[in-house]
């Protein structure tokens, strides 16, 4: 944002302006604050509002969003046809050392290994919090439709939320068959109930 932005959002080829000076004198007519009641709000001194709105001063991004904040509003990146694009999530799964993985590749989450993962374990150390391919491997995988670039990378609180959805799962599988399994002698074996129903090649098919 410059010293000289132009009022409202104007462009000049690529270059963009956000009208800050609007945007704060819009918080005031919502909130119905003076410059010394908002700048109250703000720990600001009264004159110290009047140079933001007279773009004589800058305004960083973290007080941008709290002066929006008090109208209740809050600053969003939109793409071509106006839906908003998210941030990348803080909990997306970390290597070893703590570290995100590359964004532009595909993150495979732990109960996903490759197969290079099966055929060279990793022994004597800790085993990797996740896998991600490089360009060629990655581009192949997107081809035959089984990673997609629109999808995030894998996130610790949705995984957690995944195990605990099978986990719930097969709880009310298993409470459902109680009662069935008191007259049935049941020969399923243990893939059938981790998959809530019988596999194919089941010979009890209780749950078919």
């Amino acid at each position: 944002m410059t010293k000289d932005a132009p009022s409202g959002v104007q462009g000049d080829g690529d270059a963009a302006y956000l009208d800050v000076p609007g945007l704060v004198m819009r918080v005031r007519r919502m909130r119905d604050l003076s410059q010394r009641e908002l700048g109250a709000l703000l720990g600001l001194d009264q004159s110290h509002v009047a140079r933001i709105e007279s773009s004589r001063r800058r305004v960083d991004l973290p007080l941008l969003v709290r002066i929006l904040a008090l109208a209740e509003l809050r600053i969003a990146v939109l793409d071509l046809d106006d839906a908003e694009v998210v941030p990348v999530p803080h909990d997306v799964l970390r290597d070893n050392g703590g570290r995100r993985m590359p964004a532009h590749l595909d993150v495979r989450d732990p109960t996903d290994p490759p197969m290079s993962a099966l055929l060279k374990p990793h022994t004597g150390r800790a085993s990797p919090r996740g896998w991600y391919h490089h360009r060629p491997m990655r581009d192949r995988r997107r081809a035959a439709g089984e990673a997609h670039p629109a999808l995030d990378h894998p996130t610790l609180s949705g995984l957690a939320q995944r195990d605990a959805d099978r986990r719930n799962a097969r709880l009310r599988h298993a409470q459902r068959r109680a009662p069935m399994l008191l007259d049935h002698d049941c020969t399923c074996s243990a893939a059938c109930w981790a998959g809530a129903v019988c596999t194919d090649d089941c010979r009890c098919r209780c749950e078919r």
